[in-house]
């Protein structure tokens, strides 16, 4: 007959731990430190992304609801304001430099990343008045999510897309206003 080997949870997992292809999907899945190579190439905006931190459980757990919610308004604002899919998009260069595209028009600037890279700090050029913005970034197995303090972002993409309607950032300002710990940025796909 045959003979069965029972396996605890634990031994399934501290062979998994142990196992470097399923530590590699894992990172790819649930989101890595990024590296220039990892995001060399361009990203084609596909919608908003947002992120509300909470110390309290219970509350993360209602922010992540919440944060689906507060995406799709996002995406009405941003729509309004010249940020859709196929009108935006971002390339990054192995040599620090990248561009930012929106309806046709080129903004350059030089990036860097954090040592521990989970942040890029992006500075435009003269174009835009030497604007400097650092997003929390985050890559996984398909996108790429640039994270900003609201105002920041706000900021940012009223100078990207100089015929806004103001109120229409200041819609999206008073709908970030709302939530304590509030990340509001993009989510790319190359």
């Amino acid at each position: 007959g045959n003979t069965a080997s029972a396996q605890t949870l634990k031994d399934i997992l501290e062979k998994a731990a142990n196992n470097s292809t399923v530590t590699e999907i894992v990172e790819k899945v649930t989101g890595v430190n990024i590296s220039k190579g990892d995001i060399k190439g361009t990203w084609n905006y596909t919608g908003s992304a947002v992120k509300l931190e909470s110390e309290n459980i219970l509350k993360s757990a209602a922010a992540g609801a919440a944060a689906t919610q507060i995406e799709k308004k996002l995406d009405e604002y941003l729509a309004k304001a010249g940020l859709k899919t196929g009108t935006f998009s971002f390339t990054f260069n192995e040599d620090n430099t990248f561009a930012t595209t929106v309806k046709g028009q080129s903004f350059n600037g030089t990036y860097t990343l954090s040592e521990d890279g989970t942040t890029i700090n992006l500075k435009y050029g003269k174009s835009l008045g030497s604007t400097g913005i650092t997003a929390t970034a985050q890559i996984n197995a398909s996108t790429f999510e640039l994270l900003f303090k609201a105002d920041k972002l706000l900021d940012l993409i009223g100078k990207l897309t100089a015929n806004t309607n103001n109120t229409t950032l200041k819609t999206i300002g008073s709908l970030a206003g709302q939530y304590d710990g509030l990340k509001i940025g993009l989510e790319l796909q190359k």
